[in-house]
């Protein structure tokens, strides 16, 4: 009764998944067999059976819920219990089934070869008595005896095995129902069997059986196997605690090894002439990913032999050479992913040729994949962001092709959504960044939680985050949440062990750099040293000389640096620097050069340990100094490097901080000579990339690189100002390529990579007729307010400035916004602007009236009056001019004046300014002081003052021949049709002063040669190589947009004219010859960029030839901008009067309040005079002279 009692609860159990009653029915067994015994007599013919299903009870526990107690005791009973006369032949297949699985499991846990046989002899009988009918489908265990006789067969080679791998993997494809990947199994084993049963000269049965798989298409099978499939990662290198012998046996480091060697050992065996051999080696090569995950076990030599092996045959077989080049480049991006990337342009040659001999093949698609891969680890590596964007339209491109899965393309969007988080913080866009971030994180949920995928996604996650914080910090915004679910270290080290080795770098590595910020950032060192950890251990995981591992000791090394300061033992803290500069020395010593990405980074983190050790013995604050100014270096090879003008202002982003740093050192030390370095090194790099590009092939064949030249050329070829809006020409791989050539040699280096010297400044200024350059640099952690001067004698001293600071409140609360303009409709609450009139709204003569602009300047408050209409509290424009020109006097001029001679008659201090940061801001000509007679005194009157975006730019512009004024002009005036003052002014300018120049726009009165388009500006700049000394004159509309592709640009007829079009425009040398642009427009000259970049449209002609630029700092009003503007060519022209000169004789005239009203004013623009108030700043110190 107790047995039958027991039979019923097992099929209950079993139907149901009941462990209890599983449970429950084996006691019943046990206590059937019990009762038995205590009963005596003979033993029941029932006994054996209980005891049999006793242990098939054991092992359902095991196979279903994983219990490893049952699981050992059940291998225990059945040795007995399979030892009895005709014990297999009273077993159903089913029990044959899970007995055979059960002692495969526990033998392959203990390496027990019998014990696998045994299990697998179980498994045979089972297959070959199996009645569908009756036992239920037959494809598990058929697939398991195919798997493990193909295990054993590696140390056991003999052809039974085969038979059964065959009998197997036939049964399992013969099921209409069975899973894709699990056919693409059974094929492949099935494959691998009848080609291992040819190879000893058996026959294998093929009746029903499909044709064997061709070379690409075992590949294929091969590989779906172990990448993915719908819903996670199948790559998973952790100990599986539930089967852990199987799991061993069929993807264990033993399993993995003996099919690697079973692979070489054939390889061998083939002659040199079997056409076999090329499609072995590939295969080997292309499945190295799964092989040998840590890229670890196939040596370098192996590994270089199955490279040669396929490459050989593809010279001599052309249909082979796309596989043999596709899987050559797939193996090396492996290596160079792992390791430095320096090698990754071979890498991408391969999938060009690939790609280039397959057209129209169906792997093209794989290949373009891995190609998007190279490339964004190419741009990640060498920091060229337009292999990133040219990686990320690929994907764009590939995403929704049938090949790939749901699964792929929602990790490869969130990849990418990771990078462009990051990208989009670097342009500052906040709004963008949580977007891209709320796709990782719903990406991360959707994953399986044995996703491998899934802690990779939150490392992605967690690098999107820190930079989110930084932004968020910068701007003064809340700082994201902390995402729910964040794993602890341990949690960490347990999910990266299950990946790669580089992947598992990857994940540690990352991790504790996001931690290493926020514990730095809350002081707390618990946090601090698990971050310490963790990047410890992801250093020495990751290949040494790799990109990683450099990366990894960066990092190190600054928590090192940062314990150091908050540890309270001395003893403590000086260890910890101590290991701190020795990863920072090895580093440095590893990243060789500029062309590194790391090399800035790293080398200022070096100067800075150096400072903070400040060993006297050891020299170093002046090694430290050292090391910062070439660290500098790094900086402007990235901004060289770039494709275009956005690229290069993202990879200058964050030098300026840098370079004020270095110069706070060089200041403190006393060496100003070094200061200027500094100052210089990082100032206007977008800039010193466009002139750079203008002379690339000349420079080129110089070297003997006149390959190298045609290519630069070709890759610009054209006509580069027509075709000027249709972004960057020149990849960055080129680039690289050619700054490598031309740096090759140290003197060759610094040309391209240092800034002038003061000796090189001092020839500068003297060829300009100029005194001498001061950088006024505000005030900073790292030092005071300075201007440091370089005069035309080539001495260089420091002026102490305490009160220049860009916190100061008349700067901080500029906002230069002015009001609506004209085109925009009435202001809120005021009049319409009458075309040739006066705002009736104004107040003291300059609010309200007609502007140049079409915005607000980056980084300020709207001015007057709102987004939306509403008044704000922000002071006008001419009241806040007043201020900040007010404190600009005692802050920097009035002790800067106080360096040089009181002026002498007719002869003035000439002053080239580089304002630092926001300063660059400020209009130094208009500061002022009131004078004893009550009326002001300003800088323009005592002194000539110019402007320059960098020493670089300066002396670049002071050795283009000064050049004579031949008549040539463009004018082009109101071509959008809403500035009338505009069109009044250009016409009266083109008709007194040129009037055998062009006029493009509307006049005040006749006829125009142009409506004023773009093309018709870039038609007449592309012949100013013709006629040296050409005057260009822009009177419209300005617009400056922050950080934005077209920063700066002018509103011309049916069209824009960029300053990234300008500069791009003149990349393969084609340089204008303009002697001067005079750019009446508003904020010609703010830069959208940075402030230290100096990006503007007035430097941007600058770069494109021009001799000097005039350009404006606000949005200038329009009636005061006509009678400025002709006045300035009044004095060009009849007075023969320098353009700086000139302007600022205008000035000066505009500020005069007993100005002669008839200085041979046009009629219509004399009637404005009256109307302009002399200490208005507004009306006349908006405008200031670049260049000779």
């Amino acid at each position: 009764m107790r047995h039958s009692l027991g039979l019923a609860l097992l099929l209950h159990g079993l139907v149901t998944s009941d462990r209890d009653v599983l449970e429950e029915a084996r006691d019943a067994f046990g206590t059937a067999l019990l009762d038995a015994g205590r009963a005596g007599g003979d033993r029941p013919e029932w006994a054996w059976e209980a005891e049999i299903r006793s242990a098939y009870i054991r092992a359902v526990l095991w196979a279903k819920w994983q219990d490893q107690g049952h699981g050992a005791a059940a291998e225990v009973e059945l040795a007995a219990l399979l030892a009895e006369p005709d014990a297999l032949d009273r077993l159903s297949p089913v029990y044959l089934d899970i007995f055979g699985r059960l002692l495969y499991e526990r033998a392959a846990h203990r390496d027990d070869p019998q014990g696998r046989d045994r299990g697998i002899m179980l498994l045979r009988r089972a297959v070959a008595e199996w009645r569908p009918e009756h036992d239920g489908n037959v494809t598990a265990a058929a697939l398991l005896l195919a798997t493990f006789q193909q295990i054993r067969h590696q140390d056991d080679p003999d052809p039974s095995r085969l038979q059964d791998i065959v009998r197997g993997a036939s049964l399992a494809m013969a099921d209409e129902e069975l899973d894709p990947e699990s056919v693409q199994l059974a094929r492949m084993m099935l494959a691998w069997a009848r080609h291992g049963l040819e190879e000893m000269g058996l026959h294998a049965e093929t009746e029903g059986l499909p044709e064997q798989p061709g070379f690409e298409e075992l590949r294929d099978m091969f590989t779906a196997m172990f990448v993915t499939e719908e819903d996670r990662n199948l790559v998973d290198l952790g100990e599986r605690s539930d089967f852990p012998g199987i799991y061993r046996d069929m993807g264990g480091d033993r399993r993995r090894m003996a099919i690697l060697d079973e692979g070489f050992a054939r390889l061998d065996a083939l002659s040199p002439d079997n056409e076999f051999r090329p499609r072995l080696a590939a295969m080997l090569l292309s499945q190295l990913v799964v092989l040998d995950p840590n890229n670890t076990d196939v040596g370098a030599d192996r590994k270089q032999r199955l490279l040669d092996i396929v490459l050989e045959h593809g010279r001599v077989d052309p249909d082979w050479d796309r596989h043999a080049q596709a899987v050559v480049g797939a193996a090396r991006l492996r290596d160079e992913m792992a390791g430095s990337g320096a090698r990754m342009d071979e890498v991408l040659a391969h999938f060009d040729r690939a790609a280039a001999t397959g057209a129209g093949d169906t792997a093209i698609p794989e290949v373009a994949f891995a190609r998007l891969l190279a490339r964004t680890h190419r741009g990640q590596t060498v920091g060229a962001a337009d292999d990133l964007e040219a990686a990320a339209e690929a994907w764009r491109q590939l995403r929704d092709m049938p090949h790939i899965s749901d699964y792929m393309r929602r990790m490869m969007d969130a990849q990418l959504a990771g990078m462009d988080a990051q990208n989009a913080a670097q342009r500052g866009d906040l709004a963008a960044v949580d977007r891209h971030i709320a796709t990782v994180l719903e990406a991360h949920a959707s994953l399986d939680p044995e996703d491998t995928s899934r802690i990779q996604l939150w490392t992605s996650l967690e690098n999107a985050l820190m930079n989110r914080d930084e932004l968020a910090r910068s701007l003064g915004a809340p700082l994201a949440p902390p995402p729910p679910g964040r794993p602890t270290v341990d949690t960490l080290r347990r999910e990266a062990a299950r990946l790669p080795r580089s992947h598992r770098a990857w994940v540690l590595g990352d991790n504790g750099i996001s931690r290493f910020g926020r514990a730095m950032r809350n002081r707390d060192a618990d946090a601090l040293a698990d971050a310490v950890t963790l990047l410890r251990e992801a250093h020495d995981l990751a290949e040494e000389d790799s990109d990683s591992r450099l990366r990894y000791g960066h990092c190190l090394a600054s928590a090192h640096c940062v314990l150091s300061e908050m540890l309270p033992t001395p003893h403590l803290r000086r260890s910890h620097l101590a290991k701190g500069i020795a990863l920072f020395e090895k580093a440095f010593e590893q990243v060789k050069g500029p062309e590194h990405r790391l090399y800035a980074p790293v080398g200022l983190s070096l100067g800075r340990a150096y400072r903070t050790r400040d060993d006297l013995g050891r020299g170093d604050r002046a090694e430290g100094r050292r090391i910062g100014l070439e660290a500098l270096r790094g900086h402007a090879w990235a901004a060289l490097l770039q494709s275009g003008t956005a690229h290069a202002a993202q990879a200058a982003a964050q030098a300026t901080s840098t370079a004020l740093e270095v110069a706070g050192w060089c200041l403190r030390d006393n060496v100003p000579e070094e200061a200027v370095q500094a100052l210089d090194a990082c100032r206007g790099l977008v800039l010193h990339a466009a002139t750079t590009s203008t002379t690339v092939p000349e420079r080129l064949v110089a070297a003997g690189h006149i390959d190298l030249a045609e290519q630069w050329r070709a890759a610009g070829a054209g006509d580069p100002l027509s075709a000027a809006g249709g972004g960057p020409t020149l990849p960055s791989e080129l680039r690289r390529r050619v700054l490598a050539a031309l740096t090759a040699g140290d003197v060759s280096q610094e040309r391209l990579l240092d800034p002038p010297t003061p000796r090189e400044i001092a020839d500068a200024l003297r060829a300009l007729r100029k005194d001498a350059l001061v950088y006024l640099v505000p005030a900073s952690e790292d030092g005071g307010g300075t201007a440091v001067v370089v005069t035309n004698g080539g001495d260089v001293h420091a002026v102490p400035l305490p009160n220049l600071t860009e916190v100061a409140a008349p700067l901080k609360e500029y906002a230069p916004a002015g009001t609506y303009a004209r085109d925009a409709g009435p202001r809120p609450g005021g009049e319409t602007a009458a075309p040739g009139g006066r705002d009736g709204g104004r107040e003291g003569g300059r609010d309200g009236g007609p502007e140049r602009d079409l915005g607000p300047v980056p980084g300020f408050a709207t001015g007057e009056y709102g987004s939306q209409g509403a008044r704000v509290d922000t002071p006008t424009l001419r009241k806040q001019l007043e201020r900040l020109c007010g404190w600009a006097w005692y802050a920097a001029m009035r002790p800067l004046f106080a360096e040089f001679p009181e002026p002498r008659a007719g002869r003035v201090p000439r002053l080239v300014l580089v304002p630092m940061g926001a300063l660059g801001l400020v209009p130094w000509h208009a500061a002022w002081e009131q004078g004893d007679d009550g009326r002001r005194r300003y800088a323009l009157q005592a002194a000539e003052i110019s402007y320059a975006a960098s020493a670089r730019l300066l002396c670049e512009v002071a050795a283009r021949p000064a050049v004579a004024h031949s008549g040539a002009a463009l004018v082009v005036g109101n071509p959008t049709g809403d500035l009338h003052y505009a069109g009044e002014e250009a016409d009266a300018v083109q008709r007194a002063f040129y009037p055998r120049g062009q006029f493009l726009g509307r006049r005040g009165s006749g006829p125009a040669d142009g409506a004023g388009s773009p093309q018709e500006v870039l038609s007449w700049l592309r012949k100013g190589g013709e006629d040296e000394g050409g005057v260009l004159h822009l009177a419209c509309h300005a617009v400056v947009a922050e950080n934005a592709p077209r920063s700066a640009y002018l509103a011309l007829h049916q069209g824009e004219l960029s300053a990234e079009e300008l500069t791009e425009a003149v990349s393969d040398g084609s340089r204008g010859h303009l002697g001067l642009v005079l750019l009446a427009a508003c904020r010609s000259h703010v830069s959208g960029r940075g402030h230290n970049e100096a990006y503007t449209l007035a430097t941007a002609f600058l770069v494109s030839g021009a001799r000097s630029v005039i350009g404006s700092l606000w949005p200038v009003p329009d009636d005061a901008t006509s009678v400025l503007m002709y006045l300035t060519h009044h004095y060009l022209r009849t007075g023969g009067e320098p353009p700086a000169k000139a302007l600022r004789r205008a000035q000066l005239w505009m500020l005069d309040p007993d100005r002669d009203r008839s200085a041979e004013l046009p009629a219509e623009l004399a009637d404005r005079v009256r109307h302009i108030d002399p200490d208005d700043l507004s009306a006349w110190a908006g405008f200031t002279h670049l260049g000779q």
